[in-house]
């Protein structure tokens, strides 16, 4: 049966990120994650971050939307982005 790669969300007040395969690849060879099995690594990373990743972007004026999650695992970086325009940084 071959692998399908998949994305995993997260929802906090209308605020939805979205981290794809390749980002969770990312996720799983930084050294806090290394080891941790999908779905669970995926999904505990989205969901510890979404409600202060929410208010982050509510502050900054940001409306309810939903945003691609891109790690940058040399700066421990989670860019949150709506297409290819970064609206947040924030550290992981």
């Amino acid at each position: 049966m071959p692998h399908t790669q998949r994305s995993y969300t997260a929802e906090f007040e209308g605020y939805r990120f979205r981290l794809d395969a390749e980002n969770v690849s990312r996720l799983k060879g930084l050294p806090d994650f290394e080891g941790r099995e999908e779905p669970a690594v995926a999904e505990e990373f989205l969901r510890a971050r979404a409600e202060t990743w929410a208010d982050a972007l509510a502050a900054a004026g940001a409306a309810p939307a939903e945003f691609d999650v891109h790690l940058d695992p040399h700066e421990r970086r989670a860019h949150l982005q709506r297409g290819e325009i970064v609206i947040f940084r924030a550290e992981i």
